[in-house]
């Protein structure tokens, strides 16, 4: 969720439309910052806490009565809270279509080493005609900086 772009608000939107509205509840999964370092541009993401609240921020502003049943937490392995032992609470996974196939590879998990129930993907796809990625945004980014700096020179 770094850079909160377009596709980030809409992931977001869908997981807060799809919880039932009274009772439902909305975990959401930030990645710590060490499970980033191989992306491109990973000095430009930041830290794991500002993306946690930029999250949170975006939540509360779209749906601010949802604001006691929301929990923002980091992830810290491939299949976050949902592919744990307590993941049985679980009982739908929001991603976006370049992810799906994790989704896929956690029900095969959940089902065949914790013997839980497989979960409902539900997932984004990307409709704008430019849609921009986290790594072009932050390409963007970098290049706009080595620009300042050359100008500096």
């Amino acid at each position: 969720f770094d850079g909160m772009h377009y596709g980030h608000r809409k992931l977001l939107t869908l997981a807060v439309s799809s919880v039932q509205p009274q009772t439902g509840k909305l975990l959401v999964g930030v990645t710590v910052d060490e499970m980033l370092r191989h992306k491109q541009y990973s000095e430009l993401i930041p830290r794991v806490e500002e993306r946690m609240e930029g999250v949170r921020q975006f939540i509360h502003q779209l749906a601010p009565g949802m604001k006691n049943r929301i929990r923002v937490v980091e992830i810290n392995d491939a299949y976050g809270p949902p592919g744990s032992k307590d993941g049985a609470d679980f009982d739908a996974l929001v991603l976006s279509h370049e992810t799906l196939e994790t989704g896929h590879l956690l029900n095969q998990h959940r089902v065949k080493s914790l013997g839980l129930d497989p979960l409902v993907l539900l997932c984004t796809r990307r409709t704008e005609p430019n849609g921009m990625s986290s790594t072009a945004l932050r390409r963007l980014r970098s290049m706009s900086q080595v620009e300042e700096r050359l100008e500096k020179v």
